[in-house]
C-alpha cells in the first residue's frame, strides 16, 4: 500500500494535535476550565492541632489558656465560601471535658492582618469534644498569604483552643 508524504505529514500532524489537546485537557483539569484542576479542590485542607501554654499569638489572638488535647481534627475551606471543620476530642485533659466551652467558631486570619477575613457561625461541642462547623456563606478573600485557621471557644475571638496545623 502507497502513502503520499503530504497523507502521512497529514496525519501525523493530527496525531501530534490530538496529544497535545489531551495532555492540556490533563494540565487544566477534566473541565478543561483553565483553572488548572482548582475547582473543587480545597483552597485550605489541613489538619488542626490543639493550643497549648506555651503556644505563641497569632494576629493578636492568644492560646485558650489551658493545655488543650485534640484526638483528631480537620479543616477545609473552598473557593466557593465552603468552610467545613470538624474535631473530635478536643478536651482539657485535666477534665476529660471542654470544661466552660459550649460551642465553637472558626476565623481566617491572612497574611500579617490582626483582623479575620471571616469567621464562622457558632457549632455546639459535645462534653466528649465533638464538633462539626459547616458553613456555605464564608467570605474567602480573593488574595491570602500565609493563611492560619483559628478555632474560638465561647464566640471568644481574642482568644484560640486550635489551629491548623499538627503536633507529633
Amino acid at each position: 500500500m502507497w502513502i503520499s508524504k503530504r497523507t502521512l505529514l497529514l496525519v501525523m500532524v493530527a496525531g501530534i494535535v490530538s496529544l497535545s489537546m489531551a495532555l492540556a485537557a490533563g494540565a487544566f483539569g477534566k473541565d478543561g476550565d483553565g483553572h488548572h484542576g482548582n475547582h473543587g479542590k480545597p483552597l485550605i485542607d489541613e489538619s488542626l492541632a490543639p493550643s497549648q501554654l506555651t503556644d505563641p499569638d497569632f494576629h493578636g489572638v492568644a492560646h485558650g489558656g489551658a493545655p488543650w488535647v485534640l484526638k483528631r481534627g480537620n479543616v477545609q475551606l473552598k473557593r466557593n465560601g465552603r468552610l467545613e471543620l470538624s474535631v473530635k476530642g478536643l478536651v482539657i485533659p485535666a477534665l476529660g471535658t471542654p470544661g466552660p466551652v459550649n460551642t465553637i467558631e472558626a476565623s481566617l486570619f491572612c497574611g500579617t492582618d490582626t483582623v479575620a477575613a471571616d469567621t464562622s457561625q457558632q457549632a455546639p461541642i459535645s462534653r466528649s469534644g465533638n464538633a462539626r462547623i459547616r458553613d456555605n456563606s464564608f467570605n474567602v478573600p480573593a488574595t491570602c498569604l500565609a493563611p492560619v485557621i483559628l478555632v474560638h471557644p465561647n464566640t471568644d475571638l481574642m482568644h484560640y483552643i486550635a489551629v491548623d496545623g499538627w503536633r507529633l
